[in-house]
């Protein structure tokens, strides 16, 4: 490879490549192609060859599999006798896959379906870089578990739009933890609307707050709207006006007439009429705002994820019910908060007219907030008997005053 030539794997022909100029980090560069053809979802698979480590002769081959829909990498080494596979996280296989190359290997040759890249070192340890056309057409991952049917399909236009799944509708590896995210809120969303007294004979006004860059409110958009086939006009209320602009730049693209997309203070909305609310992830009492604005707009469906509940950690103290020993540690004294302001949240709920249910919304491995509190207008509440559970958990803990209570005083 001294020559600056390149390769042909299928063909064994020689073709001009591109090759990195000298003095240039070629092992460095190989590993960046070998994780951006993972991120992008171009990757089909990467061998290593030359061993040159201790031990018994090896070659090694690295494909991507996902476990428990998360994407890995599968290192198979081959040996004389046998075959030994280990799996990785990806940056973890990014990272043994990498030490091992110019160590126990001289040669790694990456396969994508954009083209191929070799890595060779010289007898004297000189790293060599070649690119040339694609050998493999295709990079769809294997997978060690049983395919589960989402109700959101990744082939969907605003996936691709919003760089969840690449232009073939393929989620990227990158992309899949975002990709679960939205599936699990679809889910959670579609049993709570088949529950509600939501009707189809007027459009459905829908406002998030706390949009973001809108992965939910597209997912929810059209989910409504294709799927349900609901009307909507649905709005998501965002801050960060660079956002708002993409966000409705995007819905034009798509064809989405009924999303809008505001950069206004949440305390600003007006509750006449509205549905749905949503609330992912609002910080500490604003939660508690989203969750106010639903009940006094008399919304059908109310879906928060509370996040930074700080309000009522100070207010707690020992009241003899034996709290003590929980809240002298701050960490446990904080976590113990937590649980009290959201079953606070929820017993509100309940006293307001609302069937509450308390979901687990992603996976604790992903983050500690993960308690969406789903409340459905409902008919058939004890609302006499939430009051009553409330006020003992007051009692218990020794907080005074929670932020959803005073937004609430004036409602029956």
């Amino acid at each position: 490879m001294a020559d600056g030539k390149g390769f042909g794997v299928a063909s064994g022909t020689v073709r001009q490549v591109d090759v990195m100029k000298p003095g240039g980090d070629a092992k460095s560069a190989f590993i960046k192609a070998f994780a951006d053809a993972i991120d992008d979802g171009s990757f089909a698979k990467l061998s290593l060859g030359k061993f040159r480590g201790s031990g018994e002769a090896s070659k090694a081959i690295a494909t991507i599999v996902t476990l428990k829909d998360v994407p890995h990498l599968k290192l198979v080494t081959s040996f004389q006798r046998k075959d030994e596979t280990k799996t990785y996280k990806i940056d973890e296989g990014l990272r043994a896959i990498g030490s091992s190359i110019g160590e126990t290997y001289m040669s790694a040759t990456l396969f994508s379906t954009a083209r191929d890249v070799r890595l060779d070192y010289s007898r004297k340890g000189v790293p060599h870089l070649a690119s040339g056309k694609a050998t493999l057409k295709s990079a769809e991952p294997a997978s060690h578990d049983r395919k589960k049917a989402y109700l959101v399909p990744p082939d969907r236009p605003y996936l691709k739009a919003l760089q969840v799944a690449d232009s073939e509708g393929r989620i990227k590896p990158s992309m899949q933890g975002k990709y679960r995210q939205i599936c699990r809120f679809i889910e959670i969303a579609d049993d709570l609307i088949k529950e509600s007294d939501l009707k189809k004979d007027e459009p459905l006004k829908v406002v998030d707050i706390g949009s973001g860059k809108g992965y939910l409110t597209f997912a929810f958009y059209d989910y409504l709207t294709t799927q349900l086939g609901y009307r909507c006009e649905m709005a998501g209320i965002e801050l960060r006006a660079e956002l708002v602009a993409f966000c409705n730049g995007l819905a034009r693209e798509l064809g989405f007439g009924g999303l809008n997309f505001v950069a206004e203070e949440a305390s600003r909305i007006s509750r006449a009429g509205i549905d749905i609310i949503i609330a992912l992830h609002a910080c500490d009492t604003a939660t508690d705002d989203a969750m106010a604005l639903g009940v006094r707009g008399n919304a059908a469906l109310i879906l928060s994820a509370p996040c930074c509940q700080h309000e009522i950690a100070p207010q707690i103290i020992d009241t003899g019910e034996g709290l003590l020993g929980l809240i002298k540690y701050p960490l446990l004294k904080q976590r113990q908060a937590d649980l009290v302001t959201d079953a606070a949240r929820a017993l509100l709920l309940e006293s307001s007219g609302y069937k509450v249910k308390l979901i687990e919304f992603v996976s604790t491995e992903h983050t500690s907030k993960n308690i969406l509190i789903a409340a459905v207008r409902s008919s058939h509440v004890d609302r006499v008997s939430a009051r009553e559970q409330y006020q003992a958990l007051k009692n218990t803990t020794g907080f005074s005053t929670q932020h959803l209570e005073s937004q609430l005083k004036d409602v029956e």
